[in-house]
């Protein structure tokens, strides 16, 4: 795809946006290096800005402020595939001169107000469902802007507690105890709270495959692939992609997994957009977690 197809824009809380519109010839240069999974640990960003003006630098926002970034690739008959890549908070911003340029240097994360500010202290008597709970330290989640997405339990997950259940921690850590207890994973994406089951997924299959930008040829892993292709904000950790490839062909994987970690990297002046998933195998509608 030809360069100047290419749309990042950055959103800030303050109101500022760069690179609003479609495509314009002056727009700043922006380059990203996203990292997110399925695990409760936070989705990361960086993100540069090139040449902002001082006041544009002064508006991008401190520490915790909200940051949206945007990005694909839009053809010039209008549509693509623009969507939102990270959406969290600024941890550190920092300004450095790189010869004539001045280069904004922002390092985000994925809901890090939620995790650091939500807490719940409360006891529950014994017979209280699992989801129950769940919903409690979801509820002081939202409280510090973490919307409700898509929740799949294991079918098989054990419904109520049978002993009485008390916690007086950080959301975070609580939600990770039962997920651990009750086989879920839980994680936010783009400051949207999401469970699947330890084995599940959940949205729709995104196809990929040389007609649709795949990179070079996928690596076959222990219990699954990594794939790299051209960015499609539509990849994302807890849903699948279907593979297709001579060498998964070959290799009878069935081509189908579950993405456990995507990484997205690219600026709109260089080069292309993409993103690496590293994809665990699904036969029988179960994740093949590597289990031995």
């Amino acid at each position: 795809m030809r360069q100047y197809l290419k749309k990042v824009r950055g959103i800030f809380n303050g109101g500022l946006t760069i690179n609003p519109g479609g495509i314009a010839v002056h727009e700043m240069k922006i380059a990203f290096d996203i990292v997110k999974d399925i695990s409760s640990s936070a989705n990361t960003a960086t993100i540069e800005i090139w040449n902002l003006s001082e006041s544009h630098r002064n508006s991008v926002g401190k520490e915790l402020d909200e940051i949206t970034l945007e990005a694909g690739y839009m053809p010039p008959e209008g549509g693509g595939n623009v969507g939102i890549l990270f959406k969290g908070a600024i941890r550190d911003v920092e300004h450095k001169r790189q010869g004539a340029d001045i280069v904004t240097r922002i390092s985000c994360g994925d809901g890090d107000k939620a995790i650091r500010k939500a807490k719940l202290s409360k006891s529950y008597p014994k017979g209280t469902p699992v989801k129950d709970v769940v919903e409690d330290l979801y509820k002081e989640l939202e409280k510090e802007g973490v919307k409700r997405g898509e929740w799949k339990f294991p079918d098989d997950m054990k419904q109520e507690f049978k002993r009485p259940y008390a916690t007086c921690t950080r959301c975070y850590r609580e939600l990770d105890t039962i997920g651990r207890g009750h086989g879920f994973y839980w994680n936010l994406q783009n400051q949207t709270m999401e469970i699947i089951p330890g084995d599940g997924y959940v949205g729709q299959v995104v196809l990929i495959a040389p007609e649709t930008g795949m990179i070079d040829t996928p690596a076959i892993t222990d219990n699954g692939v990594r794939v790299s292709c051209l960015l499609n904000p539509e990849i994302r950790p807890n849903r699948r992609v279907q593979v297709r490839s001579g060498i998964i062909d070959m290799n009878a994987d069935g081509g189908m997994y579950r993405v456990s970690q995507a990484s997205y990297r690219g600026d709109n002046f260089d080069g292309d957009f993409s993103v690496e998933v590293v994809g665990e195998s699904v036969r029988g509608g179960k994740v093949d977690e590597g289990k031995r």
